[in-house]
């Protein structure tokens, strides 16, 4: 992977090339960021670049024999390491990451923006909890203690170091003193996760979430045919999850605030023949989706209240920025505050497998009290 792939992440990148070119790479580093952000992508291009023969304007040149191996995830000093459950046929205890790279490197490929969840469902453990065990933390040590096959540096990236758990502390040594030229690079979501005595041995270096507009461009650039509307209320309730933008955006043909809007009249005029077809029209395309229009409902009231106390609608498409002002007809910022409790009510109920019919027509009934509440109701048929 380049860094020219990433999308934006300026900064971050321009930092990490500086320490290649100067020569100062870190022997032990952290590229800390949100599950979605681009610090899987950003480790696996700032290797590339490390590893490239023909560094060129601050990337690797991709066409090196070391670029068209570190790209396929097959250098021979390119080392990973990430959680994995027990391979059919082996004991956990028996089970490193080298059983599942094949699997991994196809992972990778096809998105390195993924998280834990997106790989759990890649290797089937939906059922277990992923890890990092003891015998790869020894594979690890023993690796790169080992003499380098083709580059003059030697390259570990630990993926999610948060799994290795208290077996981190096998790994102190290997951090603090590496052997020459070999670079160790943990990426990570929750430093709160990692072992202090590992954090104090590292440089951490903070990636950001990827912005709105570059979310966007990355991805319509790749599906010049999605739908501009779906793939601003994708991106919007995503907060900068790069996976998750791209997930609901190619994943779902649902028109999110167009939903949201006709609950709203629905639940206000209670008209329950109608809001009971409704709830059969949303049920009736999975609980994920059902998921994905609760949270999309909770970023849309987030932007809202950010409106009424800004007057700002950056955030907004067109058709949301001209609901929003209509809603300022009949929602104050108290009336926002109860929906957005009642939604994340709904959410939590949806994803602790409450009947998504009876949680739906009960939200429902309890949204049309809150908006049929004081005297703001004049305008809500004309939204």
């Amino acid at each position: 992977m380049q860094f020219l792939s990433i999308p934006g992440q300026a900064k971050e990148k321009k930092q990490l090339v500086t320490q290649v070119d100067q020569d100062r790479v870190p022997h032990a580093q952290i590229l800390l960021g949100r599950p979605g952000s681009p610090k899987l992508a950003i480790a696996l291009a700032y290797a590339c670049y490390i590893l490239c023969l023909d560094r060129k304007n601050g990337d690797a040149c991709g066409v090196c024999k070391s670029c068209l191996k570190s790209m396929q995830y097959k250098h021979p000093d390119l080392h990973f390491a990430f959680p994995v459950i027990s391979k059919e046929g082996k004991k956990r205890e028996d089970t490193t990451s080298q059983d599942f790279l094949d699997k991994w490197r196809l992972a990778v490929a096809e998105n390195p923006y993924m998280d834990l969840q997106a790989w759990s469902q890649y290797i089937g453990a939906e059922k277990s909890q992923p890890n990092i065990n003891t015998r790869e933390c020894n594979d690890m040590i023993k690796q790169l203690g080992m003499r380098s096959f083709e580059s003059p540096y030697k390259i570990q990236i630990i993926w999610l170091p948060e799994y290795l758990g208290k077996e981190g502390n096998r790994l102190l040594k290997m951090i603090e003193e590496p052997t020459d030229n070999t670079f160790i690079i943990l990426v990570a979501e929750n430093q709160e996760r990692i072992l202090n005595t590992v954090i104090s041995r590292c440089q951490l270096t903070k990636i950001s979430p990827v912005s709105d507009e570059d979310a966007k461009e990355y991805i319509s650039s790749r599906n010049p045919s999605i739908n501009p509307e779906i793939l601003s209320q994708a991106v919007q309730m995503s907060d900068g999850d790069l996976h998750k933008a791209m997930s609901i955006a190619l994943g779902s043909s649902v028109d999110y605030s167009e939903l949201l809007l006709s609950w709203m009249r629905l639940s206000y005029k209670r008209d329950f023949s109608e809001l009971n077809n409704w709830i059969t029209m949303l049920n009736s395309k999975g609980r994920e989706d059902i998921k994905h229009f609760i949270e999309y409902a909770m970023s849309f009231m987030r932007e809202y209240a950010f409106f009424l106390q800004t007057e700002d609608v950056s955030r907004l498409s067109e058709s949301q920025q001209a609901t929003a002002k209509n809603m300022t007809k009949i929602m104050d910022m108290l009336k926002v505050e109860s929906v957005a409790k009642l939604l994340q009510e709904a959410l939590r109920d949806i994803m602790r497998n409450v009947n998504p019919r009876i949680c739906l027509m009960a939200k429902s009934i309890e949204l049309g009290d809150i908006l049929r509440s004081k005297d703001q109701v004049k305008s809500l048929y004309d939204m």
